[in-house]
């Protein structure tokens, strides 16, 4: 915890001078953002200098919105610490929240990388995923150009599965139904079409309800 000196019996000019002091330091802030990895869990991380930079040129001309810029982007985190030669182990997760606060971190482990990508969702997932695996890729070992590969796959899984996976399972239960009730009526050409399409429907619900199946 901080020390407060009390500065009752100090001058008036060095009790200025401290107060002009202290009110600098509040407006000292750092860029920090919530990371979630594909696992589901949460932890924040310290934008690295070259972003802090970016960030307070972009927050000038977006005083109000400024964190639309990162919030929803994918970027690099380490998850270990650094080895003696500069090594560590990377994962890929969703910028989730951002903040301005009045800390520092000098730990490397607690500071993200620099590349981050907003992806472009269309109604199956990210359109830009081919892309946005190639740019986060850059410049790393192929250890961790794997794990970020496979992380990228994921979260575009995850997204789906938020996405599909109830108006899939409502489409199971409404063709099972449709199905069922075709089975029980008396035969017409009609009603074999119903059949039909209701049992199409049923084996593309299972497909789809399979696929969208969380990631072992």
């Amino acid at each position: 915890m901080d020390h407060q000196p009390d500065m009752r019996d100090w001058s008036f000019a060095k009790r200025a001078l401290a107060e002009i002091q202290q009110a600098k330091r509040k407006k000292w802030y750092s860029f920090w953002v919530q990371v979630e990895l594909p696992d589901g869990k949460k932890h924040w991380y310290q934008l690295p200098k070259d972003v802090q930079y970016a960030m307070r040129q972009h927050e000038k001309k977006h005083r109000q919105d400024w964190f639309l810029i990162i919030k929803g982007a994918l970027i690099n985190v380490p998850v270990s610490a650094y080895d003696e030669q500069g090594n560590v182990a990377l994962k890929t997760g969703v910028i989730r929240r951002a903040e301005r606060r009045h800390q520092h971190t000098s730990d490397p482990a607690q500071i993200s990388r620099s590349q981050f990508v907003q992806p472009r969702y269309s109604w199956w997932g990210i359109s830009n995923q081919k892309e946005m695996i190639v740019y986060l890729q850059h410049d790393h070992n192929q250890g961790n150009r794997e794990q970020i590969k496979r992380d990228v796959k994921i979260i575009n899984r995850n997204w789906q599965r938020a996405r599909w996976q109830a108006p899939c399972r409502l489409m199971l239960k409404y063709s099972l139904a449709v199905s069922c009730l075709v089975m029980l009526c008396s035969w017409s050409i009609v009603r074999g079409l119903l059949l039909v399409g209701g049992l199409i429907g049923l084996i593309f619900s299972l497909w789809l309800d399979w696929y969208l199946r969380p990631a072992a």
